[in-house]
């Protein structure tokens, strides 16, 4: 990569009115921190599903003001400092704050089931790293990146692409309700970019806006032609995609499940495994499903 990151860091400070690198790095970056203690006792909140261990950081100034009650964050392994891909191993939620403002106390959750963070707990070590996005940024960059590797993805394997607009004037049409149009002689194919459910990465995540033509949040199959899902949080690598044809499983063999009541729409949180008939490692190997 022949780049001139001062020319760069130059041009990207200028957009941003001065802006200097410290705060580029800490909008851009999430902060990593250190693990104090682990204590790997699972216990089961009273009243809930919800399964959780503990564990304790020391609050240094460098992340003093992110200390609060309900923040959460990620644990990633160490290797991830050491050139590894990113990947997630569990959550993190901040509980408490004690010893005077000397120590932070939370929980350790994973969205499955007790067997999920039972495994996660068994890789995780007080070596690894608390990653807490300081101000918010990291999703949505997530998100362009995504969506910016989707588009190199397609062009190189012979696509012509369009990103549609983020919005639209009501005087100029009805908003697209998908991210891209592919095309390839002469036909033309809606796609439409999800990731994986954060919650459990085992799913994907098919949600919409709720509003006059979707009464409930999920996708509706007739908005785009495929569903393109960053693997992302599970593999650490932005050019990893599955692929599905957006049509129901009532209707085909390779369909996605509909949403309970509302044959319409594809329900929110199916499972993703490329392989499993449903879902494709490429482009290609969905297009010409009909």
């Amino acid at each position: 990569m022949n780049k001139n990151y001062r020319n760069l860091f130059e041009k990207i400070a200028h957009r941003y009115g001065g802006v200097d690198l410290e705060g580029l790095e800490k909008v851009l970056c999430p902060v990593l921190i250190p693990i104090h203690s682990l204590d790997k006792t699972i216990v089961k909140l009273p009243g809930q599903s919800h399964y959780r261990a503990t564990f304790t950081v020391k609050i240094q100034d460098e992340w003093q003001e992110l200390m609060q009650i309900g923040r959460t964050g990620k644990f990633i392994p160490e290797g991830h400092l050491k050139g590894d891909v990113w990947r997630e191993i569990a959550k993190g939620r901040i509980l408490e704050i004690k010893n005077n403002g000397e120590t932070a106390e939370g929980e350790i959750y994973t969205g499955g089931s007790k067997g999920k963070l039972i495994e996660a707990l068994e890789i995780l070590t007080v070596n690894d790293y608390l990653e807490i996005d300081q101000y918010g940024a990291a999703p949505k960059v997530l998100s362009g990146l995504v969506e910016y590797s989707l588009s190199r993805i397609a062009v190189a394997s012979g696509y012509n692409v369009r990103r549609m607009p983020e919005d639209m004037a009501r005087h100029l049409g009805r908003y697209y309700n998908y991210d891209f149009e592919f095309e390839r002689y002469g036909v033309i194919k809606k796609v439409e970019v999800k990731s994986l459910w954060g919650t459990n990465t085992d799913f994907a995540r098919l949600i919409h806006s709720t509003g006059k033509d979707y009464p409930i949040s999920s996708c509706k199959y007739a908005t785009q032609d495929i569903f393109a899902v960053s693997l992302f949080l599970r593999t650490g690598n932005i050019r990893d995609f599955a692929f599905a044809r957006s049509v129901p499983s009532y209707e085909k063999p390779y369909g996605l499940p509909p949403a309970s009541g509302y044959p319409e729409h594809v329900n929110q949180n199916p499972r993703c495994e490329i392989g499993d008939g449903v879902w494709f490692g490429t482009i290609d190997e969905v297009w010409h499903l009909n």
